[in-house]
């Protein structure tokens, strides 16, 4: 069966703790609004987790992760795409994220490696992800919708 995809609610909460904290990810923005969060569910249980913050016309992709047991399936790639054409439906120019260990994913999936001093005097700059919790050695990544 294939996954759907849907934006969360509030009782989605707990499972997307979970599932990135199992994925060594950071939960700061849980709750709080800043980021939009989607989840990849298979017959009512929640397997993937996405969220995108927006910056004028940028987005930030962040806390991309499966559960274990449905890595390698091709789960997290059908959730890249979707979550390219919700970027596409709001316009936004591009994508851009910050990865320690995902870097050949999402090259796979048309990102490329670019220095974060090209986002230095975007909005994306007040992002938690820039600000501390990422260390200034991840990989910063964009993708452009134009």
């Amino acid at each position: 069966m294939k996954p759907g995809y849907r934006q969360t609610i509030d009782a989605d909460e707990p499972k997307i703790r979970a599932l990135l904290e199992e994925a060594h990810l950071p939960t700061e923005s849980l709750g709080t609004k800043t980021t939009e969060f989607f989840v990849a569910e298979e017959e009512g249980v929640i397997i993937g987790v996405a969220g995108f913050e927006y910056y004028a016309d940028d987005a930030l992709l962040r806390s991309v992760a499966i559960r274990s047991d449905q890595r390698n399936k091709g789960i997290g790639s059908a959730l890249i795409d979707w979550m390219l054409s919700r970027a596409r439906e709001r316009r936004v120019k591009r994508i851009v994220l910050l990865t320690d260990t995902a870097r050949k994913f999402f090259e796979k999936k048309g990102f490329q490696v670019i220095e974060r001093s090209l986002i230095a005097r975007s909005d994306l700059m007040k992002s938690s992800e820039f600000t501390g919790i990422c260390p200034a050695s991840s990989t910063s990544m964009m993708f452009n919708l134009t």
